[in-house]
């Protein structure tokens, strides 16, 4: 079930009818919400819901044996648990990856290595609800969170519909909490939870479905396409894959808030960056922080030189990489990330006296936007062949050819920059409206017009399901 289908429009407002109508009843809201959670999941494939249920159930008895063990036999759970749901998550996700990397590797070798085909389908969302299930195990592990007994404010903790299938990935602390104690129906939380479901639908179906259509239009074939045109496309699957991937994000929030659930934000106007390094502070903060918390200082962080700060870094960038897609490309994007980052270990540490970018900064901000851009061709390339074409036709001479597709930079991009510009010291541009109510509700259908007479011809699925 998308966000932005019909069958959403419909299921939204029966579950926030029902869940405030059991209010005072927190075990039958909890139960009601794991059930709203298992329909909006089994809606893809019902029969993918034994893998969620399986990582759930296996997650809150593994926490349970955590927190009733001593130190030695609390890991060995913990270990069975962490192998077990990155067992099942490397099965689904990368078993045809190692497969064919196998196979290619022997034949460099001249050995014929081939075996039977089998293609094993990518459950949605499991990298999301397998990452959650692991931060509390962890935990759990840590004695950062107490071990829960109420196994329905786990289902749901783990299930929760806005955010099962692409986050933002949330920890127990957060999370979990909210659904072990009663909730009072709050009528401004709701009100800003509309207002960003509404400007999350105009960042998927206005801006980043309107520039999908070139963007796949350019690498489908790039050695037909100019060195601009390939620069463009770059451009535009940059806001692209940012709209898309934040507007989720902003219907996910939104959606919680009807239900007065607060999740983490999962992303701070990116592209206002003044360095790479804001910029992977704003970008996927959830997804970010989780790789900081359980990958980067586990493996010593900062603290042990600069050397091997930078090799953290890179390992981290890497298993990023490779969490967003089982391709070599997306291993070359989060290197080249993590390699765009070692400067920063050495330079001196920069202190913005503004949290966010002024009118002074725009051009560090370009100049940043840049070079995300160009890295970013290798996480569009389909495989290694699609971004070496990719590569070959920008070491060519054909930058002075005009672009194709370029008319919605004007009328599609740069309005939506302003807008974004303009709200950047806000949540979401359009969180807070001081304005009379008349121009308030103007904004509101004038924003509904452009959802439904700008959107595109075809559904497309959001980005982020693929991972």
């Amino acid at each position: 079930m998308q966000f932005d289908s019909y069958i959403y429009a419909l299921f939204l407002p029966i579950v926030f009818f029902i869940y405030w109508a059991l209010k005072n009843k927190l075990l039958w809201q909890n139960l009601f919400l794991l059930a709203t959670s298992y329909l909006f999941y089994g809606w893809w494939d019902w029969r993918f819901l034994g893998l969620i249920i399986i990582t759930s159930l296996s997650t809150f008895f593994t926490g349970l044996a955590i927190g009733k063990s001593r130190r030695g036999i609390a890991k060995m759970w913990c270990t069975l648990n962490i192998v077990l749901n990155l067992g099942i998550l490397a099965t689904f996700k990368y078993f045809n990856f190692f497969r064919d990397t196998f196979v290619d590797c022997m034949g460099m070798l001249g050995v014929n290595a081939d075996f039977p085909t089998v293609r094993i389908i990518l459950p949605i969302g499991i990298s999301f609800y397998t990452l959650q299930a692991l931060s509390y195990t962890i935990d759990v592990y840590r004695r950062k969170v107490d071990a829960t007994s109420n196994i329905a404010a786990f289902l749901v903790y783990i299930a929760f519909f806005p955010q099962l299938v692409a986050g933002p990935i949330e920890r127990a602390s957060n999370l979990l909490p909210q659904f072990l104690k009663k909730k009072k129906f709050d009528y401004y939380n709701a009100v800003i939870g509309m207002r960003q479901i509404l400007w999350g639908l105009v960042k998927k179906l206005v801006i980043a479905d309107n520039l999908a259509g070139f963007v796949d239009q350019v690498f489908y074939n790039p050695t037909l396409m100019s060195a601009s045109s390939i620069v463009l496309a770059a451009i535009y699957f940059s806001f692209q894959i940012y709209a898309d991937f934040s507007g989720y994000s902003d219907i996910a929030i939104g959606s919680a808030r009807l239900l007065n659930i607060r999740l983490m934000a999962n992303f701070r106007f990116p592209f206002f960056s003044r360095s790479m390094k804001e910029l992977w502070q704003r970008w996927h903060i959830s997804l970010m922080t989780w790789f900081r918390e359980y990958v980067y200082f586990p493996l010593g962080g900062s603290r042990k030189g600069k050397l091997r700060t930078c090799v953290n870094i890179m390992i981290v960038f890497a298993v990023s990489g490779l969490w967003h897609g089982a391709d070599w490309t997306f291993v070359i994007w989060g290197t080249v990330n993590g390699l765009l980052l070692l400067p920063f270990v050495f330079l001196p540490k920069k202190t913005y006296k503004d949290t966010t970018a002024t009118w002074r900064d725009i051009p560090r901000c370009i100049l940043t936007f840049l070079i995300f851009a160009l890295v970013v061709i290798s996480f569009r390339s389909s495989d290694i062949n699609n971004l070496n074409e990719c590569l070959g036709v920008l070491t060519s001479t054909s930058y002075f050819s005009m672009p194709i597709g370029k008319s919605a930079l004007l009328y599609l991009v740069l309005p939506f920059v302003v807008v974004e510009w303009l709200g950047r010291h806000q949540e979401f541009p359009i969180m807070t409206l001081r304005v009379p109510t008349v121009v308030r509700w103007t904004i509101y259908w004038g924003l509904l017009f452009l959802i439904t007479f700008y959107s595109a011809d075809k559904d497309i699925q959001y980005i982020y399901f693929q991972f």
